[in-house]
């Protein structure tokens, strides 16, 4: 099994999903759901950054770890 380092955020989003074995029908809600987590947590770091230096850009998720650090 790869690594959640190797994971892109989309495929992380999914594979939370799966885990929580969320009923039959509302996988599609949950996925909204998480990627709405997930850019809300992304403002919020962008935020956090900004705070230390205005100019300064929060780094992107691209790993799934990221999704789980941040979700």
């Amino acid at each position: 099994m790869n690594s959640d380092l190797s994971v892109s955020p989309t495929v992380m989003i999914n594979r939370i999903v799966a885990r929580e074995a969320t009923p039959k029908g509302a996988e599609l809600a949950r996925v909204a759901d998480l990627r709405m987590r997930l850019a809300a947590a992304e403002t919020a770091q962008q935020v956090r950054v900004a705070q230390f230096d205005p100019t300064a850009k929060a780094l992107p998720v691209i790993t799934g770890a990221d999704v789980d650090r941040l979700v």
